[in-house]
């Protein structure tokens, strides 16, 4: 997807959403978020670090009172956390501030109230290239004819080199992850989850930023904010 959402497009701006069970890419929506993956399918067990953000984009809950998100899906007014519903279920809390890392589309938004479930943990390295991850988000099903996912959808694919997604922007510090026609993730998917790992022990690895070339907003590889090279500014803000 190409950089999904400008933060000047604020709230309405899309979110990217997760596609197929291949390789993916996330495109770049205009507002908002309204896609979810591309050749996934529904959740497999519940993430208590999922976040559905009520712009329509994706996060994540890294600390009590802290999640990670794109700064391109811009502003917030709450999160539901720990639901593979869209619209029901786990814990609904209220966002008070947000704070942008300069130069990057990496923000963190703070909860008014804590949050009781686990976070999940932050990679200290970027993953190497050839090994599995794990795609969510509740974005666009198809493209370029959207179908919302309403179920939170998951995908497993590869890791790239960083390089693979240089046309869309991507550099060292960024996540590159494979994707195809029928595998990816697309608009809703903003700024959720990359994880590793496996059953109830994830590692988050990046944020949806956007696709990984240049050839069309979904289907195609996917770039994400890489959370290793920024985990000392996370940390930083969240007070850890």
């Amino acid at each position: 997807m190409r950089k999904v959402m400008q933060a000047a497009l604020g709230a309405s701006a899309l979110a990217l959403a997760m596609y197929g069970a291949t390789a993916a890419n996330a495109a770049e929506p205009p507002s908002g978020g309204d896609m979810p993956i591309i050749g996934g399918h529904d959740a497999t067990e519940t993430y208590s670090w999922m976040v559905s953000l009520s712009n329509g984009c994706g996060a994540s809950l890294v600390a009590p009172q802290w999640i990670v998100t794109a700064n391109h899906c811009g502003s917030a007014s709450q999160g539901r956390i720990g639901s593979n519903s869209k619209n029901s279920g786990g814990e609904s809390r209220q966002i008070d501030r947000r704070v942008t890392k300069p130069g990057t589309d990496l923000t963190v938004m703070h909860l008014t109230t804590p949050s009781t479930l686990a976070p999940v943990k932050m990679t200290q390295t970027n993953p190497a290239a050839n090994s599995p991850v794990r795609l969510l988000g509740f974005g666009c099903m198809s493209w370029p004819s959207c179908r919302n996912a309403t179920t939170l959808q998951e995908i497993d694919l590869t890791i790239l080199p960083s390089g693979q997604c240089s046309a869309g922007g991507g550099t060292a510090n960024d996540v590159c992850v494979s994707g195809d026609r029928t595998h990816s993730a697309c608009h809703g998917d903003s700024g959720g989850p990359a994880v590793t790992g496996s059953r109830g022990n994830w590692t988050l690895v990046g944020e949806t930023h956007g696709p990984g070339d240049n050839r069309g907003e979904c289907a195609t590889t996917t770039l994400y904010t890489g959370i290793a090279p920024h985990l000392t500014w996370i940390n930083q803000q969240i007070g850890s």
